[in-house]
């Protein structure tokens, strides 16, 4: 299927221009039509899990699907995603893992690459757009189309993925132009996405700063429509992350600022020591969840009472089903959280660098255990 209209597809209504807005492209295929591939719940969640996630994770990801009818990927391929200070998980013999310094390019292309085959095997429209003309690929590519890595369309996707990803950085960063561009492409669907109750999501990755105009005044159009924007930040510089932090503040968009596995497991750790904030969970993220937990988790402890959701996320609600709740039976709940992670396989820690469990439940029992509960 090809990713714009065709004469299946509804017919566009006639939308207001987004003011400084970029001319419109070939418009999207409409909401059913980029729905119309999904898998059924059930051969979504073990297709997730057969990429590696644990139950409620591959749960999260397929009910993001539902949530969220497209998905734009804004990629800063520019010149300074060659720096070298970047880190990727790599396993070797024996499912040994570990992290490797890499190029920022190379870190995201792994993103990428990921993302680019979940949405391949959910049949989740998705689309990545290049800020620069990469050498050898398309600047835009969209998967999804079609359902399951081993469909002839889906195959070509990837390959073209595999070109896009392998293509050098090179360039400026001219982030606005993308932005008008896509808000455009959503103030087209806007209808049928509140029509069905759905957004589009947004994921902007990147390095640095707009080098082509006001990136505040491209994003400010989407407050006013159905979309969820995600900042994959691909450094830790503090003026960078400074600059995005700044952004989400002034805006106020429904908006996740993530910084890079390693960054955010620092910062997350720092607030959750009972937590492991491996790759699935940064994963989830950058995919595009409206989980508000999440937004929480570098900000301030999970309540406890907050508690048996955030395991639920992990680990599923089934294997939590009859656990007690954390404020009525403390011991109860340690013990049925802990039987359901000893079922689920442990996760790589990228500030501990090794393999854990999900859940410390010491530490968890030290933070919670002698918080008051419910007589």
């Amino acid at each position: 299927m090809s990713a714009y209209d065709k004469a299946s597809a509804p017919p566009i209504a006639p939308v207001a221009r987004v003011v400084g807005a970029a001319p419109l492209e070939a418009q999207v295929v409409g909401v059913d039509a980029a729905r119309s591939n999904m898998r059924d719940e059930a051969a979504a969640v073990r297709a997730v899990q057969h990429m590696g996630m644990p139950l409620g994770l591959a749960e999260q990801f397929v009910r993001s699907v539902r949530d969220f009818s497209y998905r734009f990927w804004i990629i800063d391929n520019s010149g300074s995603m060659g720096t070298n200070d970047g880190h990727r998980i790599v396993s070797g013999a024996g499912g040994r893992q570990g992290m490797v310094p890499c190029s920022r390019w190379e870190e995201l292309g792994a993103s990428i690459s990921w993302h680019a085959r979940l949405a391949v095997e959910l049949g989740a429209w998705t689309e990545f757009r290049m800020l620069n003309p990469p050498s050898g690929a398309p600047q835009h590519v969209v998967v999804g189309t079609t359902v399951g890595s081993h469909d002839p369309a889906s195959v070509q996707e990837l390959r073209t993925i595999d070109g896009l990803v392998a293509s050098p950085p090179t360039g400026r960063t001219p982030l606005c132009a993308q932005i008008r561009s896509v808000t455009a492409q959503i103030a087209a669907r806007a209808d049928e996405l509140r029509a069905t109750n759905t957004k589009a999501c947004i994921v902007i990755a990147s390095d640095g700063e707009a080098t082509d105009g006001d990136i505040a005044a491209a994003l400010r159009p989407l407050r006013d429509l159905p979309a969820w924007v995600v900042i994959r930040l691909c450094t830790d510089e503090d003026r960078v992350v400074q600059y995005w932090n700044q952004i989400d503040e002034d805006l106020e968009l429904d908006m996740d600022v993530l910084d890079d596995l390693a960054g955010e497991a620092a910062e997350v750790g720092e607030v959750q020591p009972w937590l492991t904030y491996g790759a699935p969970l940064h994963r989830l993220r950058e995919w595009g969840t409206a989980i508000k937990l999440f937004d929480l988790l570098d900000e301030r402890p999970i309540a406890q009472n907050e508690l048996k959701t955030f395991a639920e996320i992990i680990f599923g609600a089934g294997p939590l089903d009859g656990v007690s709740h954390p404020m009525l039976d403390w011991k109860g709940f340690l013990n049925g959280l802990d039987a359901a992670q000893k079922s689920t396989p442990e996760v790589w820690d990228p500030t501990r660098k090794r393999m854990r469990p999900w859940i410390n439940m010491r530490k968890l029992n030290r933070s919670y255990g002698g918080a008051c509960v419910i007589s």
